[in-house]
């Protein structure tokens, strides 16, 4: 008797397609994913690089590229928030410096009060502290005159607040301090 080998069944359309579908996402995410993820540095070298040319609004499209992409891991997607904020701030502080640029000649209170709103970390206030520190000296001077005149007045809140204003932006000026120890009459 002759074996009969019986020929595999054709899969059912439906089934065949589901199982193709299937195969095709597995082996097709994990393809994109490094794809994406090879993407995303490339995008993020990119916002690097914008951001060290002070091409903020670049660095941003490139972060903003990055944010779209699927299946990034969380280290990427890390990376692309603190280049945006990086951005934004710098964005930001560009305006505040344009701002503080603006007002050196006219109210350098406004200006000093500007500078030190600057993040620490900010271009802007690096190249905005040359202007500060020639600035900086008469500030205290007028306000140290300022702070003379209010004790001379009887004018005690005045002074003091004179007095907070120097040492903010000279926390050791010897003769801000001298002058908080002298006593002050407040005015009848």
């Amino acid at each position: 008797m002759a074996a009969t080998i019986d020929a595999p069944r054709a899969a059912s359309g439906s089934s065949a397609r589901c199982a193709a579908l299937v195969l095709g996402a597995l082996l097709g995410l994990s393809g994109c994913r490094k794809d994406h993820a090879d993407e995303a540095r490339a995008l993020l070298r990119q916002a690097e690089e914008a951001l060290a040319h002070q091409q903020w609004e670049v660095a941003q499209g490139h972060t903003a590229r990055v944010a779209a992409l699927s299946g990034l891991p969380e280290a990427l997607r890390d990376q692309t928030r603190l280049r945006e904020e990086q951005a934004r701030a710098e964005i930001a502080a560009r305006a505040q410096y344009a701002r503080f640029a603006g007002s050196l000649e006219t109210d350098p209170d406004t200006a000093v009060t500007i500078y030190k709103e600057l993040p620490q970390t900010s271009y802007y206030r690096a190249q905005a502290r040359e202007a500060y520190e020639r600035l900086r000296p008469s500030y205290i001077s007028a306000h140290l005159e300022k702070a003379r005149a209010a004790l001379q007045n009887h004018r005690c809140d005045d002074q003091k607040a004179q007095l907070q204003l120097v040492l903010e932006v000279d926390p050791t000026n010897a003769a801000a301090i001298e002058q908080g120890k002298a006593p002050c009459q407040p005015a009848e």
